[in-house]
């Protein structure tokens, strides 16, 4: 379940790559790479395949290839992925599924499931199930870019900490991705908790945006973000609210911005 457009996609995508754990993304090409050739790779909501392409970045190219089940609920999307696949020259296929059945996510011969800036949109039900699943079928689970709560500006504003915080309260409105509310910056906690509850080795990892002036593009669509969210929730003053919107937009290529995240790796014990 992405719910993306494909051009927010690409315009996060190199603040994305710079931000993922590179400790974690090497010890979960390992534990593939253990497995064999063509070990089945779950990707999650895969948009247009740039967890795929962070993986045979970081895979040993004389090592094995694995083999990619890429799932989304968007068919533009799966397209792009795809194309993106054959550009890489990766075995992959792709399917149309409804993340928010957790039962009915195709998980068969996984070895690892992946994800990334999907899990802050689930509700705990959904976590529960999943890890439910994960650990029954042995797989590991590489979960990257799970915001985390925290976002910084420089130079500041005195509001700043009641957008961050309206903006975090927004993140627990239902998203879709399982019942009742998302856990939004808890989420990446509460997966780990769920999988070590489960007897999982499981390790988190900051992996936050570092935005400067040459993600300006980036930095702005954030902000918009953010606006429009505590906007919807009435927690300031409009006046007050478009101005540090406008604040933020207008200096967005002078300006530094640092959004939190968290990668997480749980592999059996």
């Amino acid at each position: 379940m992405s719910g993306f457009a494909a051009d927010w996609l690409a315009l996060r995508e190199p603040a994305d790559r710079r931000a993922r754990d590179a400790g974690l993304m090497r010890r979960a090409s390992e534990w593939l790479a253990a497995a064999g050739q063509g070990a089945t790779v779950v990707d999650l909501g895969c948009g247009t395949g740039s967890t795929l392409s962070a993986f045979e970045a970081c895979r040993n190219r004389g090592g094995p290839t694995h083999r990619w089940r890429l799932l989304d609920n968007d068919p533009a999307l799966l397209d792009a992925a795809a194309e993106r696949a054959r550009t890489l020259a990766a075995e992959a296929e792709t399917r149309l599924v409804d993340l928010a059945i957790v039962d009915d996510i195709p998980l068969d011969e996984a070895r690892l499931v992946t994800a990334s800036a999907l899990f802050d949109l689930a509700s705990r039900d959904f976590i529960t199930g999943l890890a439910e699943r994960i650990v029954a079928g042995g797989a590991g689970l590489h979960a990257a870019l799970s915001y985390d709560g925290s976002t910084s500006f420089l130079p500041d504003h005195p509001l700043d900490g009641i957008v961050v915080a309206g903006f975090n309260r927004h993140q627990l409105r239902p998203k879709g991705l399982g019942a009742g509310p998302s856990l939004g910056p808890g989420a990446a906690r509460a997966l780990a908790g769920e999988l070590q509850g489960r007897g999982y080795l499981v390790e988190l990892a900051d992996s936050p945006w570092r935005l400067g002036p040459q993600d300006a593009a980036l930095a702005i669509a954030h902000v918009e973000g953010m606006a429009t969210a505590v906007a919807e929730l009435g927690v300031l003053d409009p006046a007050e609210l478009e101005a540090w919107r406008r604040m933020r937009v207008d200096g967005a290529e002078r300006s530094e911005t640092v959004v939190g995240h968290l990668d997480l790796l749980a592999l059996p014990d």
